[in-house]
């Protein structure tokens, strides 16, 4: 990391440039297509390497895909140390993604075969299987309309017990 610089005509101390970061934040804020579009205005280099990786993808598409499924159907074949760890992360991350998007899609269905319920307005469903609260109790809205209402719509009294005192 560079140590902060010093500006010595007013004192003032400046935070050291780390362009890594600003292109970081940068790649995060944006989507795919803005960040080539910002690329292609002030790095043109790496948009240039950007476009011929995509290049590259589309050109050798056919044995990417027939290395990768030689590797899924015999786990022994290994091409090269790095194409093996390469290929085993990224099986390992698509592997992990597969099972969070299952497990989302099967509670994404739970969730709209329960709605299909009167209960669809309900803000908690009691599949939460949270225990009543005992000391909530619901009483109804007042129905005259310009009512005032009390604290006991909201919070139920409880009965004076005398002191033993």
């Amino acid at each position: 990391m560079e140590p902060e610089q010093i500006n010595h005509s007013n004192n003032e101390i400046t935070p050291p440039e780390n362009k890594y970061i600003d292109d970081l934040t940068i790649q995060l804020l944006l989507n795919k297509t803005n960040y080539a579009k910002y690329l292609s205005k002030t790095d043109t280099q790496k948009y240039e390497e950007q476009q011929q990786f995509v290049l590259d993808c589309e050109r050798f598409r056919g044995p990417i895909l027939d290395m990768t499924k030689r590797m899924t159907q015999d786990p022994t074949l290994t091409y090269s140390s790095e194409v093996y760890d390469a290929f085993n992360q990224y099986a390992r991350i698509l592997i992990r993604y597969l099972e969070v998007k299952e497990r989302s899609d099967e509670l994404q269905k739970e969730y709209d075969e329960g709605s299909d319920e009167d209960d669809s307005d309900v803000l908690f469903p009691s599949t939460m299987n949270d225990p009543p609260n005992p000391l909530r109790t619901k009483k109804p809205a007042p129905k005259k309309f310009g009512m005032r209402t009390t604290m006991d719509y909201f919070i139920p009294r409880t009965k004076d017990v005398p002191s033993d005192d």
